[in-house]
């Protein structure tokens, strides 16, 4: 059966049944039938609409369809959306619409013997929709693989099955892979990430992908992909240690990001590292007090073992340096403190050049993924200090442990480089299941980094 999705702004508007004035509120939706016509209502009205209030309202429709049987197919007359908000463009709409109706309509189901997903087709009338429609399909689509990414079982996605799914997910596309198998570490300037990974039955890798569409400015994304995170030799006593099979969430939002990047033809050079590591106690896991050499000559002294996210991210973002990179952008599930800090919805962004830190902000608020600005205090690298090594990987203050983290990588990055670095662990997850947002994965980050590769692109263009 079809429905008509209607979009309400107005209690006085003639749609050919009654309005009430709570159907008009934003996000309310309402089931009404008329002459056995099917409408579904939601309702609209705010003091101004934003592309990501649109996607909430998608992802609201999409579930709210889902639970009934009989609708399988729903048709929305674009135009009606667009003028509550025709201080965007029409395409803008339809997109962050699309966008977030699919991702509404996402769910985990590889393991569930019966898989009750419903599938409700969305119809437009004007064919003029067709190219906006596909970006928000696109664009839902490389979240989803985020999503999918982060949902995986610890046992399901380790380093060798991660490298093989994304051999598969690129293969024919526009972006090459390159695969550091686990004997070649060493040889290859990765030996930190070997050492951290060693302790597992599930050998560790590190993957490359390059997506070059321009020569105009190189771009690294470095994103952090512990499989399993159990603290290694510091083991983690939480209760909900099962959690820990997303500390690769950094490496999904990078993943993610190269696959929007090439699906949409983005004109960017962009190449991904990803060091993939599964962080567990054996019998040939490393040791608090162990020191690391990296490929610059720096030394680390490992103060706890469950900070072991910096320790790869060094390593990626040392070889970003090597590869030639201008801007290397990091993102990781790297600290609790960063959650204490912002709470669960926005993750804290951090840059050497801090004067645009506002506005990445800004694109996070156009893509919905939320960040906040946030300082590098260079006077905490006091905390880091070693004895022993040049540096620490554990703060000796149990305050600010999102900065010092940060802190911590900036050891690591060229004076004459930019460099961002996301702390995203507060926010793999949706801070709240609504609209667009489902259970499980929140599929953090993918958009955001897309964005902020396009907007370096377009500074470069624009001098």
């Amino acid at each position: 059966m079809n429905t008509t999705l209607v979009p309400l702004n107005n209690s006085e508007a003639d749609m050919g049944f009654i309005i009430h004035e709570e159907m008009v509120a934003f996000g309310e939706v309402t089931h009404i039938q008329v002459a056995g016509e099917m409408y579904v209502t939601v309702g609209v009205q705010k003091a101004k609409l934003t592309t990501e209030d649109i996607r909430f309202l998608g992802g609201k429709l999409r579930q709210a369809l889902q639970k009934y049987a009989r609708y399988t197919t729903a048709t929305i007359d674009f135009g009606i959306l667009h003028s509550s908000c025709n201080y965007l463009e029409i395409d803008e709409v339809v997109t962050a619409f699309v966008e977030g109706w699919h991702l509404g309509g996402y769910a985990f189901l590889t393991y569930k013997k019966e898989q009750p997903k419903k599938e409700v087709r969305l119809q437009f009338e004007s064919a003029t929709y067709e190219v906006a429609v596909k970006q928000g399909e696109i664009r839902a689509e490389a979240v989803s693989v985020a999503r999918d990414l982060c949902n995986e079982p610890a046992n399901k996605l380790t380093p060798a099955v991660y490298v093989d799914t994304l051999q598969q997910l690129f293969h024919q596309t526009a972006v090459s892979v390159e695969i550091i198998e686990t004997d070649q570490l060493i040889a290859r300037g990765f030996e930190p990430t070997a050492i951290v990974g060693a302790g597992s039955q599930y050998p560790p890798k590190v993957a490359i992908l390059t997506l070059k569409n321009n020569d105009t400015k190189h771009i690294a994304l470095v994103g952090k992909g512990v499989t399993f995170d159990s603290g290694g030799t510091n083991v983690k006593t939480g209760s909900n240690i099962g959690e820990m099979k997303m500390d690769m969430g950094g490496s999904a939002a990078v993943v993610g990001a190269m696959k929007l990047l090439a699906d949409s033809n983005s004109p960017v050079y962009v190449t991904a590292i990803l060091p993939l590591v599964t962080n567990v106690a054996g019998k040939d896991s490393y040791l608090p007090s162990d020191v690391l050499t990296y490929r610059n000559g720096l030394t680390v002294e490992v103060g706890n073992t469950d900070a072991e996210g910096r320790l790869v991210l060094a390593d990626g973002i040392l070889y970003a340096q090597e590869m030639g990179a201008d801007t290397i952008i990091d993102i990781a599930t790297l600290t609790g403190t960063i959650g204490q800090a912002l709470g669960l919805k926005t993750a804290g962004i951090f840059s050497n050049q801090e004067d645009n830190l506002w506005s990445y902000k800004t694109l996070g608020e156009q893509t919905g993924d939320y960040v906040w600005p946030m300082p590098i205090t260079s006077d905490y690298q006091t905390y880091i200090d070693s004895n022993t090594a040049d540096v620490n990987n554990m703060s000796t203050s149990p305050f600010g442990g999102a900065i010092t983290a940060a802190v911590f990588l900036q050891n690591f990055v060229e004076e004459d480089k930019k460099w961002i670095h996301i702390d995203m662990a507060n926010t793999v997850r949706p801070w709240k299941e609504e609209g667009y947002y489902v259970t499980g994965a929140a599929g953090f980050g993918v958009r955001l980094l897309a964005e902020i590769v396009r907007s370096e692109i377009s500074c470069i263009a624009g001098r």
